[in-house]
């Protein structure tokens, strides 16, 4: 029958490894998951529009309304991040009791992120849009910049975010720790911004079938669980001066 029975932990017992923690949050919170990620989405849809407005009219005012709806989703994916390091540690979380707490938390904050994060985006992606509405072909050193700065810019925003869900931190501190952090992770920098932009890459080229996975299993928070199970030791590590997490 001890086969069959779960184990208590022992007291002595250490936190538990990456892998540990990714499949606690996959098998124990898999509807919850898929909430968060419906929420994330439907925070998606001005910035979506937007483009898709901009591509269809060329009006620069959607290039204004794509950095403002980054007011948007920038709280939701903010308690995304806080929700994914919980359920990493197998934390109870609740849909409403926990994740709309973390929202209402981070309102001013992530909406400040948002907003500069959807700005860095559009100053690094208009020239090879720019070059590309034009009818120009797109000289191969510009779009090596191109993908060299958005593996950066990915893996600082992850950080930002991560820390404005962790840390009780001034926007501005925010801002400087994930320049330094950029650098400090060393390695987990370049997996976390590769990882960050597999899904918008598959979004943008799988869209038909990405789409509806992403809809039914979560899958965004699940990247962020897995981003995390990786990174957010180091992260933890590095960030100790900073004051106690929350």
């Amino acid at each position: 029958m001890r086969y069959f029975q779960n184990q208590p932990p022992r007291g002595d017992a250490g936190p538990p490894g990456a892998v540990t923690r990714w499949f606690q949050a996959v098998t124990g919170h898999f509807c919850f998951g898929v909430f968060a990620g419906l929420l994330l989405g439907i925070s998606l849809v001005p910035a979506v529009l937007c483009v898709y407005g901009f591509f269809s009219t060329g009006a620069l005012i959607y290039v204004l309304g794509w950095t403002v709806s980054g007011a948007a989703a920038g709280p939701v994916w903010t308690a995304v991040q806080r929700a994914a390091w919980e359920i990493q540690f197998g934390r109870p979380c609740y849909l409403y009791k926990c994740f709309l707490r973390w929202l209402r938390a981070s309102l001013r904050q992530g909406a400040a992120l948002g907003c500069l994060y959807a700005a860095l985006w559009t100053l690094l992606l208009s020239p090879a849009i720019m070059t590309l509405l034009g009818g120009a072909p797109l000289p191969v050193w510009l779009l090596i910049l191109v993908a060299a700065g958005a593996l950066a810019l990915a893996a600082a925003g992850g950080y930002a975010f991560y820390q404005a869900a962790r840390w009780e931190l001034g926007l501005g501190e925010i801002l400087v720790n994930s320049l330094l952090l950029l650098f400090a992770a060393g390695w987990r920098s370049i997996l976390s911004g590769a990882m960050r932009l597999a899904l918008p890459a598959a979004m943008l080229f799988w869209y038909p079938v990405v789409f509806p996975l992403c809809a039914v299993t979560g899958l965004p928070v699940q990247m962020c669980v897995t981003i995390q199970a990786a990174t957010a030791p180091a992260v933890d590590r590095l960030m100790e001066p900073q004051g106690e997490p929350e």
